[in-house]
């Protein structure tokens, strides 16, 4: 049995993405142990929500780039090189013009984002400086995407996850006196991710094609190419984060920043569970999208396969992080015991119910279904945030993580009932002749 599963590839990679991802969890769980332990609650929960919005605003001007990128990258066979390569120098420069736009934004609600979302406590220079980190944080997403698309799959996700903590760790250390002083630590955090982002470049920039270079595609990939590509795959991960952190977000609206920290503080601990699938999802998502495309003899046992990975590590992950819950948070400091322990235990169930749905939503993107994958998601997230009005006011952060245990209950169900009515996995017979036609 051992010898199998050293010859198993799926499981190999598997194992050595989930290590790549633990490491980006210490090296995370780091940062926020950090950030609650030196800062007073009110700061922290200030520096974690601003995390979140930095990231946030990344992922809606992305427009569903990343998406297209591994799509059609994953897709593309092996020894077309001149065409990936072209197509990572074509989405650099549309996410670079995008993220402009966006930091166009982002200055433009800075004062509105303050006022309601910050209870008017940050600095409002600061807050318009960190808006430079959207560039910088989509060229690190960028590029983990590329580099899983090839199949790079462990430096993947140590660039995604590990690469922006341990850049920030590193300017903390650097500036260590100035990081309590006057929310300096959000000038640190913006220099963290502008030198995350160059490293991240730095990785990829073997594989960007010679301007030059006459059999390069990268002419028939303009911007309006791209746009009109990546749409509309936009919404499956909008909705997804907002389904993750729409409800902190809502939290800053209706409680005080110490209680943002509390909320924090539990739901990054619950996100352990989303790292581990992030890097089966790299491991995963590229070879079923290859699977699909080139060896359609095999999807169905491929498809299962993977799916019973999935669910077995991260019921595992769950289990293990329940039991040590008190203990965790316990490193972050006395108060989070009491303050988060309650709302971490419905969070945690809440992330296994979203992870057993991760490879069903995969054949909604590969089959070209993403219009059922993204109603889905807008019906969840509208329950998501009517549960949070609803369940915040009356039991607090508690509330808020119940609104989202019910909403990805009803992202799960929705997802199979989905998946089984259109019979996803099922091939017709053209679809093979196609897929026979490419190998």
């Amino acid at each position: 049995m051992l010898a199998k599963i050293l010859n198993n590839p799926l499981l190999m990679q598997s194992l050595w993405s989930i290590i790549a991802r633990f490491v980006g969890v210490g090296l995370n769980f780091a940062v926020a142990i950090l950030i609650a332990q030196k800062l007073p609650e009110s700061e922290a929960g200030m520096f974690l929500l601003l995390i979140t919005y930095v990231t946030g605003f990344a992922l809606f001007s992305r427009i569903g780039l990343d998406q297209l990128l591994m799509k059609e990258v994953a897709s593309a066979h092996e020894d077309d090189v001149h065409f990936r390569g072209s197509f990572l120098r074509s989405s650099y420069k549309f996410i670079i013009i995008l993220s402009i736009i966006f930091i166009a934004f982002w200055l433009l609600l800075s004062p509105l984002i303050r006022d309601y979302s910050f209870d008017g406590e940050i600095e409002l220079n600061y807050l318009l400086f960190a808006g430079i980190g959207i560039l910088f944080y989509n060229f690190v997403i960028l590029n983990s995407t590329y580099l899983k698309a090839i199949q790079k799959t462990v430096i993947a996700v140590l660039s995604q996850n590990a690469l922006p903590a341990t850049t920030l760790i590193i300017v903390l250390a650097l500036f260590w006196n100035s990081f309590e002083l006057e929310q300096r630590y959000i000038y640190l955090y913006t220099f963290s991710l502008i030198l995350a982002g160059s490293f991240a470049i730095y990785l990829t920039w073997p594989h960007l094609p010679s301007k030059n270079d006459d059999h390069s595609k990268a002419k028939q990939l303009g911007f309006t190419h791209l746009f009109k590509k990546s749409l509309p795959l936009a919404p499956v991960a909008i909705f997804s984060f907002l389904m993750i952190f729409a409800d902190t977000i809502m939290v800053s609206f209706f409680l005080p920043n110490s209680d943002v920290a509390y909320y924090n503080i539990a739901g990054r601990i619950s996100f352990v569970i989303l790292f581990f699938l992030g890097a089966l999802e790299a491991t995963i998502y590229p070879r079923l999208l290859n699977v699909y495309k080139h060896k359609q003899d095999q999807l169905q046992s491929f498809f299962w396969q993977s799916t019973a990975l999935v669910i077995g590590i991260v019921l595992s992950v769950t289990l293990m992080m329940y039991l040590l819950s008190d203990w965790i948070l316990l490193a972050f400091g006395k108060n989070y015991v009491e303050g988060s322990q309650a709302s971490l235990g419905l969070l945690l169930i809440a992330q296994l119910l979203r992870a057993a749905s991760i490879t069903f939503s995969f054949m909604f993107i590969i089959r070209e279904k993403v219009r059922f994958l993204n109603s889905i998601l807008v019906l969840a997230l509208v329950i998501n945030l009517v549960c949070n009005v609803i369940f915040i006011k009356m039991y607090g952060i508690e509330g808020a993580a119940l609104a989202t245990l019910i909403s990805n209950g009803v992202l799960l169900f929705s997802v199979l009932v989905l998946f089984i009515t259109n019979k996803l996995l099922t091939l017709t017979t053209q679809t093979k002749e196609q897929g026979e036609q490419t190998t």
